[in-house]
């Protein structure tokens, strides 16, 4: 799966890559500097493969030298870059289907050539940030089980009935040499978990997880084994990765969007209260789709990040893919440069491309000609293969409906409706529909302008009683894409986010205002206060009087 000869590693090379990203990256005590990603393909799925670089002089990183590929129908996927407290190179990985994660040590990652150990099984389900060292020795790995629906093309043969989803703890406290899982805590609208853990200054456990809200927040209080009910951090965020760490200095630096639109504004923020509030802040790069930081700090306290910017994947076709930067960036700061909110180190620098991908080499055609675009074929292929062809459908053209007119999305969801009657064999009907959504120009370059305006819709508008179909409407697009657009970006429903927005700004009322309980629930939406008390019990398992006495003090 490892593969480190130089002679095989030439098709990995950038030339030979469509799309790059999420990224890690790992710093010697020498101050050798290693970034990871992950490619293959034309977008996240089988054939994907991570790549390992690195740089003596954190700006030339050149070309792979080792990857990790699983040859056949998996998916290697989500690199994670650790230096161990015995300073050796961990190189972590995940596996789909299988829901495994996997790792291999470079024992001196200072060395002129890089010997690497056996690869090595270290938890089920899906490693996407660091672990953490505690102040007792132990090291924690956080591996999350997500959702059962979340990609389960890929998944399905790999899924177990007895898999519980949650924000996992798996302890090593022998270097390495084995693990167990502790235990999992359990965050309300978790899309890809992809949690940290942060041991507080009195010992606690928070681990910080990412959700369809922003960030959730859990604690432990016996070291990892059990964590409190899933709640809002307050710490807002585009439903994306970011980074936490506890610095040497006892600082805390968390790296996430700010004041955002999208996944823009990726921002460096120091805490000095054990995270309790973040006053500090440095602009890393405004830029759109700029994504999924990691970082890590020197022996002289320097700070570096490494971020994607525009991956290029869920392209249909090489000159949507060319419109991208696909780039992987690094920035270096210090703590001084974020106090300050700008850069006053003179050794600091913000934006740096490391690696970023240009046209495809002649000899590698066009990947996009390689899957069959007749619509006949595809839609024999659909349902041959059965299950939820609408779903499919989507999923292969997840951008081509955005621009719908309105007799577009009146004719597309009346051809679904049908399709549906027939209980999805009606094969006339499908290519009708596969021809139609491919009829469909795509004219916006933000990946899920749709999502951003259904956000802003519900927000503004968080009061009123509707119907999904109603928002389609007023968003002009098909309902059927409306669903399925909204619950693949940010893994919830459309209800199921309005409901948490209402139950977010209840909150805000009953802590920040003198309203009464009748006045919020009319304030959120909810028809009258006997049916907001039933909602925000059953949500907060304390009633909303409850919830403003036990706070007020506070």
């Amino acid at each position: 799966m490892l593969i480190t000869d130089r002679t095989q590693l030439t098709p990995y090379y950038a030339g030979h890559r469509v799309w790059q990203g999420i990224p890690g990256i790992a710093r010697t005590k020498g101050g050798r500097t290693f970034i990871a990603f992950y490619s293959g393909n034309t977008c996240e799925t089988y054939g994907n493969f991570c790549l390992l670089l690195k740089s003596e002089t954190d700006q030339d990183f050149g070309e792979p030298i080792a990857v990790i590929e699983k040859k056949g129908k998996f998916r290697c996927f989500d690199p994670v870059l650790w230096i161990d407290p015995l300073d050796r190179l961990w190189f972590i990985w995940n596996v789909m289907p299988g829901e495994e994660v996997w790792g291999c040590i470079c024992e001196n990652p200072e060395a002129e050539t890089l010997h690497w150990g056996e690869e090595f099984y270290i938890g089920r389900g899906i490693m996407m940030n660091k672990p953490t060292v505690l102040s007792t020795g132990e090291w924690l790995f956080p591996i999350a089980l997500w959702r059962k629906d979340l990609m389960g093309a890929f998944r399905k043969n790999g899924l177990r009935e007895e898999d519980a989803v949650g924000s996992y703890v798996y302890k090593t406290a022998d270097n390495g040499k084995t693990f167990s899982c502790l235990g999992m805590a359990q965050v309300r609208s978790t899309t890809f978990d992809e949690h940290m853990i942060l041991e507080l200054n009195n010992g606690v456990l928070m681990m910080l997880v990412r959700t369809a809200y922003g960030i959730g927040r859990s604690y432990s209080y016996d070291r990892g084994k059990s964590w409190s009910a899933g709640q809002d951090s307050g710490l807002k965020g585009p439903n994306s990765r970011f980074h936490l760490r506890r610095l040497r200095s006892g600082r805390v630096l968390l790296i996430n969007h700010f004041e955002y639109t999208g996944r823009n504004n990726l921002t460096a923020l120091l805490s000095e209260d054990d995270g309790k509030t973040f006053p500090y802040r440095l602009l890393l790069d405004s830029r759109e789709n700029v994504s999924y930081p990691d970082a890590t700090q020197a022996e002289d306290g320097t700070i570096y990040i490494v971020y994607d910017r525009e991956r290029g994947g869920f392209k249909q076709s090489l000159e949507e893919v060319y419109d991208c930067a696909r780039e992987v960036l690094t920035a270096k700061i210090t703590e001084e440069d974020i106090l300050a909110g700008k850069l006053v180190d003179p050794g600091s620098f913000l934006q740096n491309v490391v690696c970023k991908l240009e046209k495809l080499a002649p000899e590698d055609g066009d990947p996009f000609d390689q899957v069959p675009l007749d619509v006949e074929v595809f839609a024999d292929e659909l349902l041959q293969e059965g299950g939820d062809v609408v779903e499919k459908i989507f999923l292969r053209y997840p951008e081509n409906c955005i621009s719908a007119g309105k007799t577009h999305f009146s004719k597309l969801d009346s051809l679904i409706k049908g399709f549906l009657a027939t209980g999805s064999q009606d094969r006339d009907t499908l290519v009708r529909i596969l021809d139609l959504i491919r009829q469909i120009p795509i004219t916006d370059d933000n990946p899920h302008p749709t999502v951003q305006r259904v956000v802003s819709y519900l927000e503004q508008n968080l009061s009123d009683d509707f119907s999904v179909a109603q928002v389609a409407e007023e968003m002009n697009i098909s309902v059927y894409y409306l669903s399925h657009l909204f619950k693949s970006v940010t893994g919830i429903t459309l209800v199921e986010y309005r409901n948490e927005l209402r139950l977010t700004k209840a909150k805000q009322l009953l802590l920040g205002s003198e309203k009464t309980i009748s006045e919020i629930a009319i304030a959120c939406g909810f028809s009258n206060a006997s049916y907001f008390t039933e909602v925000f019990t059953r949500s907060e398992k304390i009633p909303p009087r409850e919830f403003r006495k036990y706070h007020a003090g506070k």
